[in-house]
């Protein structure tokens, strides 16, 4: 059976899919994949000029490697197993009073930048200065987590079976849709299909086992993937995939390698 993929929802930073076809081995390597090995630009150094602010060198250094910055997928070979040897130069020159902003920072690079604007580094005093160069380079989140693209987790897809028999049941039903949640109805039960979480109240939980069971759809699961805004989110996966498939060819040639030899 090849994997099937069917998107739920899609927002500007994130997306849910379900993932048909695949076992737990798989689903867990796209996960890590995803965390580890998908490459963004980070703030790896930080040349400070002037800094009067109330804050160490180091302190500020570490706001700067954490701000997601732009990463353009369409000039970097970021499938590749080896990383391009790129530097972006971010250079910031601030005179207080007031509070220094990631948008703040001026890149050499149009393609790298802060991806959100707004995001606070410093608070200057009257008077006070601060003059930097920030030097960026891609990386992956196994080597630090400023190089993480964003955040994933997945869960079963399962389908809730209450039968008709079940107090109130229609309760559930309510819940259910409120939720945003497939429902089907037949004469002598109700299925919620788990496309996200959805827990039942207490009330119902005595008949947990008996009139109300739950269901785990083989090999089938929901991924939720959110971006920090370096990468488009579809990109990610994409990407994450292609890694994968491109470990999977290293790997099948070492050891025809060994077959060989």
């Amino acid at each position: 059976m090849e994997p099937k993929f069917q998107i739920l929802e899609r927002r500007e930073d994130s997306i849910k899919f379900i993932i048909e076809g695949v076992d737990v081995p798989f689903a867990n390597a796209l996960r890590r994949t995803i965390l580890a090995e998908v490459p963004t630009f980070a703030v790896d150094e930080v040349e400070f000029f002037e800094n009067d602010s109330a804050l160490f060198d180091e302190i500020i250094a570490h706001r700067l490697a954490m701000i997601p910055l732009t990463t353009p997928v369409e000039r970097f070979s970021l499938d590749s197993l080896e990383l391009d040897d790129y530097t972006v130069t971010l250079s910031l020159e601030a005179e207080g009073p007031g509070m220094v902003y990631s948008g703040d920072l001026k890149s050499d690079d149009e393609g790298v930048k802060p991806a959100n604007p707004d995001i606070p580094i410093v608070k200057l005093a009257e008077g006070q200065r601060l003059t930097l160069n920030a030097y960026a380079k891609l990386g992956r989140g196994k080597d630090h987590a400023k190089w993480q693209p964003g955040f994933v987790y997945y869960k079963y897809l399962t389908k809730i079976h209450v039968s008709k028999e079940v107090p109130e049941w229609e309760e559930l039903k309510k819940l259910a849709e409120r939720r945003g949640l497939p429902v089907d109805e037949t004469e002598e039960e109700l299925i919620i299909t788990t496309t996200k979480a959805f827990y039942l109240p207490r009330k119902f939980e005595a008949y947990q086992g008996d009139k109300i069971r739950e269901e785990v759809v083989p090999r089938t699961f929901v991924f939720t993937v959110e971006t920090n805004g370096e990468l488009p989110v579809e990109e990610i996966v994409a990407i994450a995939l292609k890694i994968l498939m491109r470990k999977s060819d290293r790997f099948i040639s070492e050891l025809h390698k060994l077959a060989s030899d």
